[in-house]
């Protein structure tokens, strides 16, 4: 039997700079502690601020959208499963999340995450206050605001990445770069 080794895991997480991991069902005690956790960002208040921000709206999609579920006794119910990591190389935070999605839903995220990449900052801005009054999606929770929010904070794009898993799951993985300068 191969056992997993803490020692090796503990230098790939130094050598890929990977600053926090986290696997499983973010509640809200596991985002306190990341909050608490980022509050030690070395650059400044502002850009763990908006770190922070990012990693709510990728544990946000997870908890809705993620095929993979598990029980939760706190809440009473299943809640969406995945992984989000902050990493970093010498001018970016680099946040990133995965879950398990349906297949079908593959191609509207990738067409959705091209346009929001494609907006002007000012078409951005205008394209979320048209969002934000939209009336609320059938079936859909949240205000489909996620991936606005996330480029608009990070001030980059949302990267993308979409594997194999199974017959009817894809791997979905989102990752986003915050600069450490702040930008004006």
């Amino acid at each position: 039997m191969e056992h997993f080794s803490v020692k090796t895991f503990k230098q790939q997480l130094a050598m890929k700079k990977i600053s926090l991991a986290f696997q499983g069902i973010f509640s809200q005690d596991v985002l306190a502690l990341i909050g608490k956790s980022l509050r030690n960002t070395p650059e400044s208040r502002v850009i763990a601020k908006r770190l922070f921000a990012i990693v709510i709206e990728m544990a946000q999609n997870i908890h809705h959208y993620s095929a993979e579920k598990q029980y939760s006794e706190k809440d009473g119910r299943d809640i969406g499963v995945g992984i989000v990591a902050i990493a970093e190389d010498d001018h970016h935070y680099i946040i990133t999340s995965g879950n398990c999605i349906v297949k079908t839903e593959v191609p509207p995220l990738i067409e959705r995450a091209n346009y929001i990449n494609g907006l002007s900052p000012e078409k951005l801005k205008e394209f979320y206050r048209e969002q934000r009054k939209a009336p609320q999606r059938v079936g859909k929770p949240g205000a489909n605001l996620g991936f606005i929010d996330m480029v608009r904070k990070s001030g980059n794009p949302i990267e993308i990445n979409i594997k194999e898993y199974d017959e009817t799951r894809s791997f979905f993985i989102l990752s986003v770069r915050v600069n450490k300068e702040l930008q004006n």
